[in-house]
């Protein structure tokens, strides 16, 4: 599935950022004495648009996007760890110009094992980060955002590390209003204000979440969707917010120096 910039709902200072670097690879950029843009850290809570934003970086900058799996990288099927990352990396220094996602980068390139691959896999990355001559744009997503190194955060790695927190009030009724919309149902049947007051503290993946299983109730009664459907599924949900209130407070502290807040809202 192909997604746009409309599929994502919120985070207008990323779009915005997204937006502005839309002709960022053009001969026009580089006569204008601008340098290519290396990438971008998203770090956050899971479930508010991370993968998302990776995703809509290539359909927006009409790029091939390709996802490194960093698991697969420490698997050992095709080779020492080390190896299978340069080789990765040099293969899409060949494809450029590209979208390079490194999906959860924390679990393989992390400072804390000591001289093992990780450690080794993290300087080449370094490396490869400052030097690389291609046109490639790496686009990073973290959950825990604990675990990566400071040399990953230093000025000159990414152009931007954007704090992707829970959606504020207004992001959730955009989100409700693509969501419904995507999946076919008639928004103007909706009261959107109340959807988005009553989710307080809900992700977007959440609310996604909550409205397919609402719309599997309808679709095995033979009716549309309704509002009751989903105040059902409401009072029968847990947020993430309320089982991992402690961590979410941790993660908000730790990026509140670190990161730019991908949205400009901030009215939960």
């Amino acid at each position: 599935q192909r997604f746009t910039i409309e599929d994502l709902g919120g985070l207008d200072s990323l779009k915005d950022w997204l937006r502005k670097r839309q002709k960022a690879f053009t001969k026009e950029a580089r006569d204008y004495g601008l340098e290519r843009p290396r990438g971008f850290l998203a770090m956050g809570i899971s479930g508010c648009g991370k993968s998302l934003s990776a995703k809509i970086t290539a359909s927006l900058w009409n790029l091939p996007l390709f996802r490194l799996d960093m698991n697969l990288v420490y698997s050992g099927m095709a080779g020492s760890p080390e190896l299978v990352f340069s080789r990765a990396l040099k293969t899409m220094d060949s494809v450029a110009p590209a979208i390079l996602w490194i999906d959860e980068i924390e679990s393989g390139i992390s400072d804390k094992q000591g001289e093992g691959a990780s450690s080794r896999i993290l300087g080449y990355f370094l490396t490869w980060m400052q030097e690389h001559t291609s046109e490639l744009f790496v686009t990073a997503t973290a959950n825990r955002i604990d675990l990566l190194p400071a040399e990953l955060m230093r000025r000159g790695r990414f152009d931007q590390i954007f704090f992707i927190d829970l959606p504020t009030r207004v992001e959730r009724e955009e989100i409700f209003s693509i969501q419904l919309a995507n999946k076919g149902n008639d928004t103007s049947l909706f009261n959107i204000p109340q959807l988005a007051q009553i989710t307080k503290g809900w992700s977007g993946s959440e609310i996604e979440q909550v409205i397919i299983s609402a719309m599997y109730e309808a679709f095995n009664q033979n009716r549309k969707l309704s509002e009751d459907d989903l105040f059902v599924m409401f009072g029968s949900s847990v947020p993430l917010s309320t089982t991992m209130e402690e961590q979410i407070k941790h993660i908000r502290s730790w990026a509140h120096d670190r990161a730019v807040r991908a949205s400009k809202e901030r009215e939960y």
